[in-house]
């Protein structure tokens, strides 16, 4: 199981690492061939953007993930069609298009004769006011998110959580979080998937906020559910859904990002 466990805490980094900006994922991995693996996103800020490329390997190989080279990559959207450039071995970066909210895009990647597309629309942004903090048990601390959820939208959200600038590690501090209960209210949502061990007086917290949408999200809370569900150990657990097909694993993101950094006192 350790390179199962493995293979999924790496896309599951990888992935976050975009939204901002997130684990492979098939566990059956004794019999499963090797898979393409695509993460990315495109975002409200000025590009270029980056999107990554490798492949899965077997359970009795190393925990080393090939990137994929001489791939032919495109982001479609707002008028314009930018191929990407290979800057290092499966990383291929963009070099005209830029993110607007509210606006379709549309990714292509082919690779030795295969064909993988995804869709994502950013969402509208909504403004992050605030971060403040709880503290629980044993003087455990946890962020508070602070900001005003737009009335009548569906709005789908992602935190990131960074410590002196670093992730925080293992895929922790990580949270999804959706308007269905909470529309057109004013949210204070503690970000309880954190492990708050990573919260200490006297560092700097930087909380990013990714406003994705609804194909993203769904992904998103899938992988989140698998990791902290305890469904590494289950014999088949399913792979999250990926907006991207043609067969590849991961996920792309048009989506909004802003980030609110506190230093605590000590």
């Amino acid at each position: 199981m350790r390179n199962e466990r493995n293979l999924l805490i790496i896309i599951f980094l990888v992935g976050i690492s975009f939204c901002g900006c997130k684990k492979v994922i098939d566990l059956n991995l004794r019999d499963a061939e090797s898979q393409i693996i695509i993460t990315g996103e495109i975002n409200n800020h000025r590009g270029p953007y980056t999107i990554k490329i490798s492949r899965s390997v077997t359970f009795s190989s190393d925990n080393i993930f090939p990137p994929v080279r001489n791939a032919f990559v495109t982001i479609t959207g707002n008028g314009t069609t930018d191929t990407l450039s290979e800057v290092n071995p499966g990383e291929y970066l963009t070099r005209k298009i830029e993110g607007k909210p509210g606006k379709n895009y549309s990714l292509l990647v082919a690779i030795e004769g295969k064909i993988f597309t995804a869709k994502s629309t950013m969402p509208m942004p909504v403004k992050f006011d605030s971060l403040s903090f709880l503290q629980g048990r044993n003087n455990n601390i946890y962020t508070v998110v602070n900001f005003q959820d737009p009335p009548g939208f569906e709005n789908y959200y992602q935190f990131i959580e960074y410590s002196d600038g670093e992730r925080f590690k293992n895929g922790r501090g990580n949270y999804v979080f959706n308007d269905r209960l909470s529309d057109g209210r004013y949210v204070n949502s503690v970000l309880y998937d954190n492990d708050s061990t990573d919260i200490k007086r006297g560092i700097t917290l930087t909380v990013q906020m990714n406003c994705v949408d609804k194909f993203v999200y769904n992904y998103l809370q899938e992988l989140l559910q698998i990791s902290y569900n305890g469904s590494f150990s289950s014999p088949a657990p399913a792979n999250p859904t990926s907006n991207i097909s043609g067969g590849a694993l991961g996920y792309f993101s048009a989506n909004t990002t802003f980030s609110r950094t506190v230093e605590l006192p000590e």
